[in-house]
């Protein structure tokens, strides 16, 4: 059960993050004017330090998914009847837990990171982003 959990959580997360790349795929009708490199990038507009946010709440949702899983295991630890069992039980929870306290940590970090490069100039918040430029 845990397992199917996992990989659950995995495969939406992997989907999750390859939906971007694939909306940026899309071919453009031939008569379609090119776009000026001007315009903001994307479909939505957005320009690469607001990808921060999306980070953060990719990460977050990430916590969340183990949390619910670290949850799950010490709710399941409570009713093993073997103490061995109930052990790696916890083990398993626990390890689930921090990597959901990892997670929030980072997707904090992301989240503060956009807000700043929001704040910024724009001078300064293109030379402070981590972004290549080609």
């Amino acid at each position: 059960m845990f397992t199917v959990r996992c990989r659950l959580v995995a495969s939406a997360l992997v989907l999750t993050l390859g939906l971007p790349a694939s909306a940026a795929e899309t071919p453009r009708a031939p008569d379609a004017p090119e776009r000026a490199p001007s315009e903001p990038s994307g479909p939505s507009g957005l320009h690469g330090h607001r990808y921060a946010f999306v980070a953060g709440g990719l990460l977050a949702l990430g916590g969340a998914g183990f949390g619910y899983l670290a949850l799950g295991e010490s709710n399941r630890a409570r009713t093993l009847s073997s103490a061995s069992e109930s052990s790696a039980a916890l083990d398993r929870a626990r390890a689930s837990a921090a990597t959901a306290n990892v997670l929030y940590g980072v997707a904090g970090a992301a989240v503060l990171y956009g807000i700043v490069l929001e704040l910024l100039p724009e001078p300064a918040a293109e030379k402070a982003s981590l972004t290549f430029h080609f």
